[in-house]
């Protein structure tokens, strides 16, 4: 049984954080041709504007990074507001996606939130594969335009 936690995220964490980050774009950028060295500048600048976004749009949010059984897996970040949780990302190193982690992480945020009579509120890429977990887990769409779909748990 795996252990999973979730602990504050420190300055220390930011090469990991970016890790991540790279991790989840890596199979779309991999496929535009470009170099090594162009895939980093251009994957430092893109982790760089979303932390500059989540941190403007987000300011109340809670920063976590995902460890199992003591080892650093992925981070998960979240906002309450008045009427809803907002999980605002979730990503996992890929050797850890497909095992659980993530399903623990949404369902306990789902309970807690129920406990608070609030929905949970996400976004999610629509190309995103996350999207089938959401919806096995009761998200719905209750918005979406040609990227993004906003999906809704109550």
């Amino acid at each position: 049984m795996m252990k999973i936690d979730l602990k504050s995220i420190t300055k220390e964490d930011e090469a990991f954080l970016y890790e991540i980050y790279a991790s989840t774009r890596k199979q779309e950028v991999d496929s535009w041709g470009w170099s090594a060295e162009q895939m980093a500048l251009f994957l430092e600048m893109q982790w760089r504007a979303q932390q500059a976004s989540y941190n403007q749009r987000f300011p109340r949010a809670s920063h976590w990074k995902i460890v199992v059984d003591a080892e650093r897996v992925g981070r998960f970040l979240t906002e309450e507001q008045p009427e809803f949780h907002h999980l605002i990302d979730i990503a996992l190193l890929p050797n850890y996606q497909g095992k659980g982690i993530g399903t623990h992480l949404i369902v306990q945020l789902q309970k807690m939130a129920k406990e608070q009579r609030k929905a949970v509120v996400l976004q999610v890429l629509k190309t995103n594969s996350a999207r089938d977990l959401y919806e096995r887990l009761g998200f719905q769409v209750f918005q979406e335009d040609e990227i993004y779909m906003k999906m809704l748990w109550k």
